[in-house]
């Protein structure tokens, strides 16, 4: 008898232990990825055309950025540019960016996102403080798109657009658009 309990016993145990589902073991959907990118962005201040890399007066910088899945097609993207190079007399933006984020395909190893996200964007325009220049900051959003690359299961190259609206900009706003070429690296989740 007392065999024949400890033989029930161990068979109980057993299928316990397949009781646990695999996303509670593993985490879930959700993951983390950072990042950093080298930038290049038209200012729209001061030049001829609104698109990027038609303006001589191009501005270069870097990104630090996050993207917060928390399921695999959608989550969050946060962003801070620094677009303090290149520019005519000392002229730099800078903008620090958060919204939501839409995976609307994927192929093989490719992925495109789309994206919205909003904050604050500061200015300060050639040859500041000169007459008629300007420093500042204002609200900014920006549409935009991403398309990643996966290199492997925690490394992806990604080429991502933006174009930024500043509708506060004096007088008639602002709209510097760029492209933007880095990697990130998944830190959390799957």
């Amino acid at each position: 008898m007392v065999k024949g309990i400890g033989f029930f016993a161990l068979l109980l145990f057993s299928s316990a232990l397949f009781a646990q589902s695999p996303k509670s073991a593993i985490g879930g959907d959700a993951s983390l990825w950072a990042g950093a990118e080298a930038s290049t962005f038209n200012p729209d201040y001061g030049c001829s055309s609104s698109w990027v890399f038609a303006c001589s007066r191009d501005l270069y910088g870097v990104t630090a950025l996050f993207d917060f899945n928390v399921h695999p097609r959608w989550g969050a993207e946060g962003e801070a540019r620094w677009l303090h190079w290149h520019g005519i007399g000392n002229e730099t933006e800078s903008n620090y960016l958060i919204g939501p984020r839409y995976q609307a395909c994927r192929f093989s190893k490719f992925s495109l996102w789309g994206k919205v996200v909003m904050g604050g964007g500061w200015i300060a325009t050639p040859y500041y403080p000169q007459a008629d220049s300007l420093k500042g900051s204002f609200f900014a959003y920006a549409p935009g798109g991403t398309l990643d690359y996966r290199l492997s299961r925690r490394l992806r190259l990604r080429a991502d657009y933006e174009y930024q609206f500043w509708p506060s900009f004096p007088p008639n706003g602002l709209s510097p658009n760029g492209v933007s070429l880095g990697a990130t690296y998944r830190f959390l989740g799957q």
